[in-house]
């Protein structure tokens, strides 16, 4: 992997995060194959992403725990 700043990557997994909101936020209705593809892609990205912060914060306490930097969706259908 290039090397990347640790900010960088914070704002890196932001953004990818907001994508990913973004798409899921989409009607079942409306999404297109192309954009459930993209989904699955930076779902992807994500996941990657997170073991390159674990790489990089590993030993320094300055930055945030990725946890703090996504958002937590559930796995379960919406509570009406």
């Amino acid at each position: 992997m290039p090397d990347v700043s640790a900010r960088s990557l914070v704002l890196i997994i932001q953004a990818v995060d907001r994508e990913i909101t973004r798409l899921m936020s989409l009607p079942d209705d409306a999404i297109t194959p192309a954009e459930e593809r993209q989904l699955v892609d930076v779902e992807s990205l994500a996941h990657e992403l997170e073991e390159a912060y674990a790489s990089v914060t590993r030993g320094q306490t300055n930055l945030p725990a990725y946890e703090h930097l996504v958002t937590h969706r559930d796995a379960g259908p919406d509570p009406d």
